[in-house]
This record gives structure tokens, C-alpha cells and sequence, in this order.
């Protein structure tokens, strides 16, 4: 029997850990319980030795309107900067989804996005931010990162000059205005 984790749905190695979250049992793999160690609400009922928490500290923002409050949790980006999506992406993306034989709405359900998302992302009017980028080369095991590469410009004098309304705005003579 194959045992898969209730959460992110990959298939569980080594022992599952079993937690009981809001009334709900859940079976999870190691990656997904170190999400939920600490968190108040969530008692661990069987799991291997010291699940550590997640390493990452993430900060919850509330958000007030008139449709209620919610939430939303802000994870560090680490190395983003480092790293930027090839030209080529949707071409890659393309090819490599019909080489594996499955089809755009089945690839958006494994990367937990629309298709119609996708479906952008393959016609080259969406670029994909880092962590999809990831997700997409695990899934269908082709490269989308490179490393950016630094390069250093010399730059002169800073100029302080702003923006003003000539800059803006098209000047035209009298004389063409009333022809």
C-alpha cells in the first residue's frame, strides 16, 4: 500500500506522521509537518522522533474590508534576486508537457494552478515567478533557471533633475491651433 500525504498529495518516504488538526486526522510526509509543529490547534499523534519546524520565519497579515477579514502569510523569498526565468521558457514548458504525454489541465492541477494560468505561461503572455518556475522543473524535469548575471555599470555624476510638466506635455504653436 502506498501511502500519500494528505496535504500536497506526493507520495510519503519513511514514516508518516499523523497529526490531528481542528478535529480532522491527517496522514502527512515530513515536508508538510514541519509546517504545521507549533502551530496552536495541531496535536501530533504519531510521527518519527523531532519534527523540527520549519527554519523560514513567515509573519500573518490581516487584511480588513467590507467582505470580512483574511489572511495572508508572507514567506521570505530566499535568492530570488539570483536567479531570473529563460527566454525560451514556453517553448520548453510546451514541449516537455507533450513529450511526458499529459495534458495542460492535468500539468495545472499537479503545480496547483489554473490552466487557464498555464495556458499563458505556454503562449509566452505569462512569465513565471521563481517558485513556479521550480515547481514546473521538478514536474516535468527540464531547466527554466539560470543565474542573472551581475554586471557592473559606471555610472557618471548623479543628475538631480525631475520630471516637470514640459517633459510631459507637447507643446504647440498658436498659429496651428487656430488653422
Amino acid at each position: 500500500m502506498v501511502l500519500t500525504c494528505d496535504v500536497c498529495g506526493s507520495v510519503i518516504d519513511g514514516e508518516p506522521v499523523i497529526v490531528e488538526i481542528d478535529g480532522a486526522v491527517l496522514t502527512l510526509c515530513q515536508k508538510c509537518a514541519r509546517k504545521y509543529v507549533g502551530v496552536k490547534g495541531v496535536k501530533v499523534i504519531r510521527g518519527p522522533s523531532p519534527i523540527q519546524a520549519a527554519q523560514q520565519p513567515m509573519t500573518v497579515v490581516k487584511y480588513e474590508s467590507r467582505r470580512g477579514t483574511t489572511y495572508r502569510v508572507n514567506k521570505p523569498r530566499v535568492n530570488v534576486d539570483r536567479y531570473e526565468v529563460v527566454e525560451n521558457y514556453a517553448e520548453l514548458i510546451k514541449e516537455a508537457r507533450e513529450s511526458l504525454g499529459m495534458s495542460r489541465d492535468v500539468l495545472a492541477k499537479v503545480i496547483g494552478v489554473k490552466e487557464s494560468v498555464l495556458k499563458r505561461i505556454e503562449d509566452g503572455q505569462l512569465i513565471p515567478d521563481i517558485e513556479l518556475a521550480r515547481k514546473l522543473e521538478k514536474t516535468l524535469g527540464i531547466s527554466l533557471l539560470r543565474e542573472v548575471e551581475e554586471t557592473q555599470v559606471n555610472v557618471g555624476k548623479p543628475v538631480n533633475r525631475s520630471l516637470t510638466l514640459g517633459d510631459v506635455v507637447v507643446l504647440r504653436d498658436r498659429k496651428e491651433k487656430q488653422s
